[in-house]
């Protein structure tokens, strides 16, 4: 009781360094059961113990001592309407385009060798990895990063100057940044703020959530079912410079901002 009422409060400082202590404390613990974790399934079984152990039980933890009520405080306590999921899937599907531009332009930015992309790529062989994959980057990814970055983080940037886009534009450069993904970190930078708004914008952690899950998931869906080895696929070049849809990309802000009025009208 005490310590949940010195954490409730703690300076912004504190409360940061306090995440970042129980983010620290999970990843030992993660580290410990990998020990003896081998063969080909050793990487999905990290990311479920990682997103587990160093985003959903810190982020629950960290919202019990700052806020009380960890369900309520992380804005999980109400379920999103239909017409929001809906209206979250029609976003990413009429602003692929312009996102795909975006990645165009940053992967054409000349960065020095070891900035270059490290990140391995699942591939997805079988229908029983295919919904492996989609749990762990789908949705425990979804949760656990969501519940980081936009349910507490956000919310002590937010409590400290009270400005919502500071807070929205400060933890998508960190969400960004942390995955180490040089070559697509500003297109991801723009999925974070998207993430952020929509939190802003619903005050329900669970649409971000979803939006986070959907992101995902597509990826894996895309390499299963057409079987795709390489990024270079269709859907990935609509929109950029050398297609013929290239214009849809000056037309995405329209579609997307006339989308956004139906669903929050």
């Amino acid at each position: 009781m005490r310590i949940s009422g010195y954490c409730h409060n703690s300076s912004t400082g504190i409360k940061l360094i306090i995440l970042l202590l129980l983010i620290l404390w999970g990843a030992l613990i993660v580290a410990i059961p990998m020990f003896f974790v081998k063969g080909s399934n050793a990487l999905l079984i990290a990311m479920y113990l990682q997103n587990i152990g160093m985003f959903i039980l810190p982020a629950w933890i960290a919202a019990t001592l700052f806020w009380g009520n960890a369900g309520k405080s992380l804005y999980l306590n109400k379920a999103p309407r239909i017409i929001e999921l809906l209206g979250i899937i029609a976003l990413f599907i009429v602003a692929t385009p312009a996102l795909n531009r975006i990645v165009e332009w940053n992967e054409a930015m000349h960065l020095p060798e070891a900035l270059y992309n490290t990140e391995q790529i699942l591939q997805v062989n079988s229908f029983s990895h295919f919904l492996a994959v989609i749990f762990g980057i789908g949705i425990l990814t979804g949760i656990g990063e969501e519940m980081i970055f936009r349910g507490v983080l956000q919310r002590i940037v937010q409590d400290k100057n009270h400005r919502a886009h500071v807070a929205v534009w400060i933890c998508a450069f960190l969400f960004s940044a942390i995955h180490l993904q040089f070559y697509g970190f500003i297109p991801r930078l723009l999925l974070g703020a998207f993430f952020g708004y929509l939190l802003v914008w619903s005050k329900n952690l669970w649409l971000p959530i979803f939006a986070h899950l959907f992101n995902n998931s597509t990826v894996a869906c895309i390499s299963y079912f057409t079987n795709d080895k390489s990024p270079d696929n269709l859907i990935e070049t609509v929109g950029t410079s050398g297609s013929p849809t290239s214009w849809l990309a000056g037309v995405d802000p329209i579609a997307v901002e006339d989308i956004q009025s139906i669903v929050y009208k």
